[in-house]
């Protein structure tokens, strides 16, 4: 007879002042061992971990909508900007990998339609402004995305994301649609514009802006894929004009 297995959830605390920093799911074996991602290991370092379970079930499905609503809860998703060390919104646990895109879909129409509230979407610009203006929460950006970039496991995602957007012409028509709509937000547009502005008005930002700029171009891979691009795009606007022109070879004449 097979042994039903059990799920469980748990909570990361920082053991020097007791604040949530990681939330998981797994089974006991996964419980029991301390080794998350590069980002956790360097916060379980500096300020010690208390590991505590806070949720158990035999119905996988549970465990993963614990761990996504606690995450949101406690805000330990890495671009929160609270100090968290979850790289994804929950979901992906070792044995839940199956559900991951059901739970992304589910937290982007909820996303959604919080946007489509307009009380909503200004209450949400609101806090990201605020947040923004503080220059500790941009410092603690910074840092949480140079530890994620040290992430080998990290690097990798991105490595694939990357080369899926090269590749895969509908992928990069999706993205492009999706950042035309987001621009097309006259608030979001003044939005971007003022938390540049007051971003670049930091020597200090911008001083680390430059150096970051200056190491990805000294990147061999990056340059290669920056040319590539920039290739494409001018492949894509002579396709367009050669394109255009056949359309006006078609018109009759008056």
């Amino acid at each position: 007879m097979e042994i039903e297995k059990k799920f469980f959830v748990y909570v990361d605390y920082r053991k020097d002042d007791g604040k949530p920093f990681y939330v998981g799911k797994g089974i006991t074996k996964r419980i029991k061992d301390l080794e998350r991602n590069l980002l956790h290991t360097n916060i379980k370092k500096k300020h010690g971990i208390i590991r505590e379970v806070v949720f158990e079930t035999y119905n996988e499905q549970e465990s993963l909508d614990k761990e996504i609503q606690l995450i949101q809860e406690l805000e330990t998703y890495v671009h929160h900007g609270n100090g968290g060390a979850n790289l994804t919104v929950g979901g992906e646990g070792s044995s839940g990998y199956k559900h991951a895109d059901v739970h992304k879909e589910k937290m982007s129409e909820s996303h959604k339609k919080r946007c489509e509230d307009p009380e909503e979407r200004k209450k949400l610009q609101e806090i990201s402004k605020k947040m923004w203006e503080n220059p500790e929460h941009r410092e603690k950006m910074s840092e949480n995305s140079k530890k994620m970039w040290e992430d080998p496991e990290f690097k990798e995602k991105m490595r694939e994301t990357q080369k899926k957007f090269k590749e895969d012409p509908e992928y990069q028509e999706k993205i492009s649609e999706t950042m035309k709509k987001v621009w097309e937000d006259p608030e979001y547009r003044e939005k971007m514009s003022e938390s540049s502005k007051k971003m670049w008005e930091d020597p200090e930002y911008r001083f680390k802006v430059i150096e970051s700029r200056k190491k990805r171009w000294d990147d061999p891979e990056f340059r290669a894929m920056m040319k590539e691009k920039q290739r494409l795009g001018w492949e894509k606007k002579k396709l367009k004009k050669l394109q255009q022109e056949v359309q006006l070879a078609k018109l009759p004449e008056n």
